[in-house]
């Protein structure tokens, strides 16, 4: 990966974060920054973050389920 396309991950994947976490605030109905601490600190999260792998390649709402079946 280069270092422009590792950028652009990085930016991406910081937007949808937030939409992410929305939607699990919603789901868990649960504060904002608390959903965002647990998805922070996920196993999905992780892997959701790592350049190429196929999690970030992933729309909101599967994210949002494997972070659930976690």
């Amino acid at each position: 990966m280069t270092e422009r396309e590792h950028v652009l991950h990085h930016i991406l994947t910081s937007t949808q974060t937030g939409t992410i976490v929305c939607r699990l605030a919603k789901e868990l109905n649960i504060p904002t920054y608390e959903a965002f601490r647990r998805f922070f600190t996920s196993k999905t999260y992780s892997k959701f973050r790592t350049p190429g792998s196929i999690m970030s390649m992933l729309g909101d709402p599967a994210i949002v389920q494997e972070f659930l079946n976690e």
